[in-house]
């Protein structure tokens, strides 16, 4: 088994790793139990015998990782939302998402500092509660990490500090009161 990491900064650079030995994979791995920590504290250091590269946490947008082996499972659950990235061929076509009783599908697209973006399909089940919804919306950029799917297998980490905005389609209906009516121009 073979995993690719690659390194989005906010600086919109993506830096691509291969790891192939069993044991650094495992190491992999297990960090990723401690994901929810990914974007705090130690600088993160991926090195080999050719070369060392130390990125400030701070400076990373996303980290993703492609595997053949499912990963999602060492990260932590996003709640009630499942994000999967758009494969191009979807980003071409119109989307018509939809808010149906307690379930939900809507695009979100993520704006980094740097100008990377992230386009992802949102699944997922809607909380009986408005102000829950509501604090659903406000909290992505309050989190320490939020995780996705990567289209051809693998999984995402994101850091929401690096966010600087994000767009939903279709719009949201709960709206909070305190949000500005407009459409865009």
């Amino acid at each position: 088994m073979a995993i690719g990491i690659t390194v989005i900064t906010t600086a919109n650079r993506a830096r691509r790793f291969l790891q192939t030995d069993e044991a650094a994979i495992e190491h992999t791995v297990d960090s990723l139990r401690r994901s929810s920590q990914m974007f705090s504290g130690k600088p993160l250091i991926i090195g080999s015998a050719a070369q060392t590269e130390v990125f400030a946490r701070a400076s990373i947008a996303c980290v993703e990782f492609e595997a053949a082996k499912d990963l999602s499972a060492y990260v932590a659950s996003p709640l009630n939302l499942e994000l999967t990235v758009l494969k191009p061929e979807q980003l071409a076509e119109p989307f018509s998402g939809w808010f149906e009783g307690e379930r939900f599908k809507v695009r979100i697209d993520f704006f980094f500092e740097g100008g990377h973006v992230l386009h992802t399909l949102a699944e997922g089940v809607r909380k009986a509660a408005l102000a829950e919804r509501l604090m659903n919306l406000t909290s992505f950029l309050e989190r320490p990490v939020m995780n996705y799917r990567l289209a051809h297998g693998g999984i995402g980490l994101m850091n929401p500090a690096a966010i600087t905005r994000f767009l939903i389609s279709p719009g949201i209906d709960d709206l909070p009161r305190d949000a500005w009516l407009a459409e865009s121009a």
